[in-house]
């Protein structure tokens, strides 16, 4: 297959390419530095809100996409889709859980309400960044004329970004003890955590591309392990932690929310988010699992994901390890 990834040095789009090739796919990615994120593929150079002649006279079987366009109506992702259309047989653009209207089912599946306009732009994040996903879902729909993919992601993990990479730098640091032993546990460890590698989820879009599928589908996983434990407990064993090495202290949701743990940036926070904010650890997605949709254990995860965050020279653990023991007293207190 010919796959075209628009972008392919950030995260997600970084795992499409490196999917791709694994799996013998031909790949030209469109990137403004014109370089190439790895070895073995070919690079355009063009601006998703500019020049986009590069792409103009070539065929692909397939596009992967995961930008977002938070310009009303999505003009760029709308230029973008028209283009293509005719050039290439499907096109997946990567939406998100964030779609779904507050008040609908407790664990929505594709066919749930959506969110709604009616939030002045810059007054709620969420709002924005969830219309912006619904408007790029609506361009490509009605400018594409093809096949169409919406994998709807939630928390992604993995190799190249800090969402997850925190508890294996945590527990590894307590375990060689360049950081405390105690370490926090945030809200209640019993609690169902959805999550997903983003080479999983590029690996599966690829093969549906591949296949000329589409469709609308919550690409949120893995079912087990399902509770924040479990996780940790994989981590622990990713790591080589034992129960000599480490103790994690449990406090309670309402305890973070005084705690200050609710100010540090979403991106950053170490798989916990407020009880009421919907999607993050509750979402159906039976669908993409039988469309084929699997994930690796969640001991791979995290032993690929320490070794990169290692290698890489990260120090989110550490940076949060002042925060995280002044939490911890207060909780004792």
């Amino acid at each position: 297959m010919r796959l075209l990834v628009l972008g392919g040095g950030g995260f997600l789009g970084y795992h499409a390419v490196a999917e791709a090739l694994a799996a013998g796919h031909e790949v030209t990615v469109l990137s403004r530095s014109g370089t190439a994120p790895v070895d073995g593929v070919e690079v355009l150079q063009g601006d998703r809100q500019g020049d986009l002649s590069a792409l103009r006279g070539r065929e692909w079987d397939g596009v992967f996409d995961t930008f977002n366009d938070t310009t009303p109506g999505a003009p760029a992702l709308r230029t973008t889709a028209r283009l293509l259309s005719g050039a290439v047989g499907g096109y997946a653009y990567v939406s998100g859980m964030s779609v779904y209207a507050p008040g609908g089912p407790a664990v929505p599946d594709e066919d749930a309400p959506v969110r709604a306009a009616g939030v002045e732009p810059g007054t709620d994040r969420l709002q924005e960044r969830s219309l912006a996903k619904l408007a790029g879902e609506a361009a490509v729909t009605e400018e594409f004329d093809g096949v169409a993919l919406f994998p709807r992601v939630g928390i992604m993990v993995g190799p190249r970004t800090t969402r997850f990479s925190y508890w294996p730098l945590r527990l590894a640091g307590a375990r060689d003890g360049r950081l405390p032993r105690r370490v926090l546990v945030p809200g209640d460890p019993s609690r169902t955590v959805q999550y997903s590698d983003a080479r999983d989820i590029a690996r599966w879009s690829t093969a549906m591309l591949e296949a000329g599928r589409g469709g609308t589908f919550n690409t949120v996983g893995p079912g087990r392990p399902d509770t924040l434990a479990e996780v940790l407990r994989a981590c622990l064993e990713a790591v080589g932690a034992g129960p000599d090495d480490v103790e994690l202290v449990v406090v309670p949701h309402e305890k973070l929310l005084r705690g200050q743990l609710i100010d540090v940036d979403e991106e950053d926070r170490p798989l916990w988010y407020p009880e009421d904010q919907i999607c993050q650890d509750a979402v159906d997605s039976r669908r993409a699992a039988a469309a084929g949709l699997a994930f690796r254990p969640a001991v791979e995860t995290a032993h690929d994901t320490w070794r990169a965050a290692e290698a890489a020279g990260s120090t989110e653990a550490a940076d949060f390890v002042e925060r995280e023991q002044g939490i911890l007293r207060a909780w004792r207190r």
